[in-house]
This record gives C-alpha cells, structure tokens and sequence, in this order.
C-alpha cells in the first residue's frame, strides 16, 4: 500500500551541530540510515524546507492516499527516534485504512501527534457541492 513521511529539513535552525547541520537536517540522515537498515522500507522518504513547526521540531508528515495523514512533532534527531517513527510508519503504510491501534504503537511515538488530518477524497467536490 505504501506512505510517505515528508520530513523538515530546516527544523531548529539555531541548534547546528559542529557541521552546521539543523536538527531537521540531522533527523532525515537518521531516517535514511534507518530505513537503509531495513526498517520502513513501505515508506517513501521526502523532505520539504519547512513544516512552519519551529517551536516543536523535529516535525514530520505521514501521509497516503485515502488515509488520514498525521504530523508528528518534538523528535530529537536520534536513530531511536528514526527507528520507532519508521516502525510507526510501517504499520500505518501496512494498514488499510492509516490506523494503527494504539497499544501497538512504538515507545518513541507517543507524545508526538500535533495533528490528524482528514484523507483527501477521490473526487473533490464542486463549487456548488459543499460537504458540512
């Protein structure tokens, strides 16, 4: 079925490390070498400048056609935080319907949900067609 986690790029941009590297730019490196371990290999990564969630960065969006998408914030930019978002993303991407039960939800993810965000219908409606 398959997602896309599209994650920020430009994320605490006063926090650089020795390199001059962001945190957002340093969690997609984590993200990469996880998902090259093996981990999420249903998900496709992406990357956007900005997710406009400075104050609680890391930030990501989980999407897929036909499903909720979600975005996540306040991750540090670690390879056990890469590990439980891709682990979390592979059960969303796996899920017929984007849901994933919370029980079965990683360690690392929880606390994280900024928001949920409805599926964009097949078919958009009219300017004469207004959904309430």
């Amino acid at each position: 079925m398959g997602a896309t986690l599209i994650a920020c790029e430009t994320c605490r941009p006063a926090d650089r490390d020795a390199q001059g590297r962001a945190a957002g730019e340093r969690f997609i490196e984590e993200l990469r070498a996880v998902r090259a371990a093996g981990v999420g290999n249903e998900v496709t990564l992406s990357t956007v400048r900005c997710l406009w969630a400075c104050q609680r960065s890391c930030a990501v969006h989980l999407r897929a056609p036909g499903r909720p998408g979600y975005v996540l914030v306040g991750f540090d930019p670690t390879r056990d935080a890469a590990e439980a978002l891709l682990e979390y993303a592979s059960m969303y991407a796996q899920s017929e319907t984007g849901a994933v039960p919370f029980k079965a939800w990683p360690a690392g993810v929880r606390g994280h949900f900024l928001c949920r965000l409805p599926p964009v219908p097949a078919e958009l409606p009219s300017d004469n067609e207004k959904s309430v």
